[in-house]
């Protein structure tokens, strides 16, 4: 366990390259195990996917994250690249999903949260990453549910 002041390095090409390969891939499995997004109207959902993307991470990330870094000093403490800030926020990220998720797609959301809590503190607590993060992943996921619709 380490204890570091934010980075503000730019996310490393091989994590974007990353992100960018493995995420279809997943997003299509999820949809074939049932986990997609309803579609009943496209767009409307496209659009909600959109509007849940930016505020979870202005709560999750710009709120909740960034007030365990600055105001807990445990929260900065990390153990594998995760601080403990990250830890439980994303804890808090995959629990709030169960209000419209089943508990193992809520799950799910966890790594995914881990990842984007770590690209918020590795561009040193900016959200645009993490909002493009998961702008893309919801939209990889729409997609999916679309394809096999």
């Amino acid at each position: 366990m380490t204890t570091a002041p934010p980075s503000t390095t730019p996310l490393p090409r091989a994590f974007r390259w990353a992100c960018g390969l493995a995420t279809p891939p997943l997003a299509a499995l999820a949809a074939q195990l049932g986990y997609g997004v309803a579609l009943d109207a496209p767009w409307r959902v496209l659009g909600l996917l959109v509007l849940a993307s930016i505020a979870e991470e202005i709560v999750f990330r710009g709120g909740v994250q960034r007030l365990l870094l600055r105001r807990w000093r445990a929260g900065r403490t990390s153990w594998y690249a995760i601080s403990a800030a990250n830890a439980l926020t994303s804890v808090a990220f995959a629990l709030a999903h169960l209000w419209n998720h089943p508990p193992l797609a809520a799950l799910g959301v966890l790594p995914v949260s881990l990842l984007l809590g770590w690209a918020y503190e590795r561009s040193g607590q900016r959200l645009a990453p993490p909002i493009v993060l998961h702008l893309y992943f919801n939209a990889a996921l729409w997609f999916a549910s679309l394809a096999l619709r």
